[in-house]
């Protein structure tokens, strides 16, 4: 009996220190707000999910594997609150899913998740992916990447921002400011490597206020079979953290093997109001090259300002309207060509 005793008791220790050294968490963000559009078309107002930040339930958690190595894991689903369905194409965890190892010599994550392109855009662009971003808005089709889980959603213009049966790799917090970003999407067709891979990488550097990065992509998921080429974008994008101000500029140019290209730029601003709330603005135009007709689409512009007011650490209100004009020619947003497109939206956000 004794004995039955002692070793249940090195049984429950042994599991005990093993349990200290993992850990997983349950996370996720409820965002839903009201938003009013008008595309030329007519007028539109909608209650919508993810206005500000994606709907969201998310897993995660590391395990410690000893000598500074540790086990990662995401299991994260995109959610539409305002319906209650499911989001990124009916995925179960379409927003991120992936599993991999981390230490001295950086981050192996393989699975699911955005790209490196995306990720810059959140980590730069002041709205983030939410907003007007989550729109109509301009900066909404910069080009990001990633695989549609439909031939036709495959044809937009930036795609839904994420790749599967892809490796990602990430350096290490350690070298002196300067980081990276690599992934490497298998398309997994038989006899043929290229067709619906995509490349992409992030180089950057950030120190003392300053966050400055260059990102490259070659996404061939475009093929002749959806009637689209492969497609390459490159992107530069710089901030600097004031205090007062964050200033930002990002510049893209996108072309696809056809050799039709379209350039991006954005400047805008973050800047604090108090300690609870903060404007953002940017503005945004893009060029489109392409020739119909014997002559260029032409460009658009658009303005948008936002207000973020934090009622506490997890829950905040948001607002944001922008205001976009396009050439006559011009159908960058939209369907119609040379319509002005306003959209207005006002929510709320808890992240637990």
């Amino acid at each position: 009996m004794k004995k039955s005793l002692l070793a249940l008791a090195l049984m429950s220790a042994f599991s005990g220190a093993a349990f200290a050294q993992s850990s997983v968490t349950i996370y996720g963000i409820v965002d839903v707000g009201v938003q009013g559009l008008s595309n030329g078309s007519g007028k539109q107002a909608k209650v919508e999910s993810g206005q500000e930040s994606g709907s969201r339930l998310g897993f995660k958690g590391t395990e410690d594997l000893g000598g500074g190595l540790k086990a990662n894991f995401v299991l994260e689903q995109g959610i539409l609150v305002d319906t209650g369905a499911s989001d990124q194409g009916g995925l179960t965890f379409g927003r991120r899913s992936f599993v991999g190892l981390s230490g001295d010599f950086g981050t192996v994550n393989l699975g699911r998740d955005k790209t490196p392109t995306f990720q810059l855009f959140d980590n730069f662009d002041p709205f983030g992916s939410g907003l007007i971003n989550s729109g109509g808005g301009l900066k909404a089709i910069y080009f990001i990447g990633g695989k549609s889980t439909t031939s036709a959603a495959a044809s937009t213009a930036n795609t839904t921002g994420r790749d599967g049966n892809a490796v990602y790799y990430y350096t290490p917090a350690t070298l002196g400011g300067f980081y990276a970003v690599g992934e490497y999407a298998a398309g997994e067709v038989v006899g043929n490597n290229s067709a619906g891979r995509s490349l992409g990488a992030t180089f950057g550097y950030k120190a003392d206020g300053l966050d400055i990065a260059y990102n490259y992509v070659k996404d061939n998921a475009y093929s002749a079979t959806l009637g689209v080429n492969g497609i390459k974008a490159n992107t530069i994008a710089v901030n600097y953290d004031f205090g007062v101000a964050k200033p930002v500029f990002i510049y893209q140019k996108k072309s696809d093997d056809a050799g039709v290209s379209t350039k991006y730029m954005t400047v805008g601003v973050t800047a604090p109001v108090d300690a609870a709330g903060k404007v953002v603005a940017t503005f945004t135009k893009v060029t489109d090259d392409t020739v119909k007709a014997g002559s260029a689409i032409g460009s658009a512009k658009q303005f948008a300002v936002g207000y973020q007011y934090a009622l506490s650490k997890r829950t905040d209100l948001y607002t944001a309207y922008a205001r976009t004009n396009q050439d006559a020619k011009s159908a960058i947003v939209g369907s119609t060509a040379g319509a002005n497109i306003n959209e207005i939206t006002a929510g709320v956000r808890h992240q637990f």
